[in-house]
């Protein structure tokens, strides 16, 4: 198996609306559709439609949306085996409000299930098996126990922290725990709220030089509309401009899908640094001019948007 994933799943509840409201302001829905979300299963379903061999570590309830989450997956040929289904829980779901320009706003809605996976439950072998671990670090005590497993047994580590320390404080992990368990990580790709918050400042070049006393790999920052910069193990820096394949639709899920491409590309394919960066981004790219978190291409159209630009 190439790349196996430990971290957060959800069916996602689509609405789309006029206008974001402001404080005491109100906005009128356009429409409402579910798809499949969850950032650690977005990430892996979409290495899965560029070829990577994948599976996914998680707890999910016996409702609908767990059973149309495990579906989900398996309809993407992801290795479920490592899924643990919980009794009368309720699976981890997300309502996801855009507006006409694709900006956002997610409420979370956490149920029972999710944080209820134990370190029993977590499938060693599958992780014996990959080339690459990838996690953004939820459920926290049993990521961690499975990030440390595969840096132990020399597998490559992705950490992506697609949440800012709100999100992360609210689970009960502080800034210390997560700068602690970057030295079992090979790769760290912090969302840019995220980034600023634990290095404290907005300085690229300023975040590495702080980030180096606690991770040796390859750092990834990505921006937004200002692209994504990274700094491999030597610290030569790399940038990579956002790519725009045509109109913006919906941003969901771009972070998901640029950190899932670039893993292909970096790890499998064997792409060097800025290659699987730009790859990514055009990714990334594509996933923006679509509905929903999982609107990310497969190999084929992939690479031929990479070969246009």
């Amino acid at each position: 198996m190439n790349i196996i994933g430990l971290g957060t799943l959800a069916m996602d509840v689509l609405i789309r609306v006029d206008e974001l409201p402001g404080e005491d302001g109100f906005c009128i829905i356009k429409s409402s559709t579910v798809k499949p979300g969850g950032s650690g299963t977005n990430v892996i379903v979409q290495c899965a439609r560029l070829g990577a061999d994948t599976g996914f570590i998680g707890a999910i309830g016996d409702d609908d949306i767990g059973r149309n989450v495990l579906k989900s997956l398996q309809d993407e040929n992801v290795d479920v085996g490592g899924m643990v289904v919980q009794k009368g829980m309720t699976t981890l779901h997300t309502n996801i409000v855009i507006d006409d320009s694709g900006a956002k706003f997610i409420m979370l809605n956490m149920g029972d299930a999710f944080g209820s996976l134990k370190d029993g439950d977590i499938n060693y072998n599958m992780i014996d098996s990959s080339k690459v671990f990838y996690t953004d670090l939820f459920p926290y005590n049993r990521a961690l126990a499975a990030l440390k497993y595969a840096k132990k047994k020399g597998i490559h580590t992705v950490f992506n922290m697609q949440v800012g320390m709100g999100t992360f404080e609210g689970m009960g992990v502080t800034r210390e725990d997560i700068l602690d368990c970057l030295q079992y990580v090979d790769v760290f790709a912090p969302c840019r709220e995220g980034l600023f918050q634990i290095t404290g400042t907005d300085d690229l070049d300023q975040c590495k030089t702080m980030l180096r006393r606690y991770c040796k790999g390859v750092l990834i920052f990505t921006l937004g509309r200002k692209g994504s910069s990274a700094y491999n193990e030597e610290d030569k820096k790399y940038t990579a401009e956002a790519v725009s394949v045509g109109e913006v639709i919906d941003t969901t899920g771009a972070g998901d899908s640029y950190i899932g491409s670039f893993m292909v590309a970096y790890y499998l394919r064997g792409y060097d640094l800025g290659k699987a960066m730009h790859f990514a981004s055009v990714c990334a790219g594509y996933t923006c001019t679509g509905l929903g978190a999982r609107y990310s291409p497969a190999a084929d159209k992939a690479d031929a948007l990479f070969g246009e630009v």
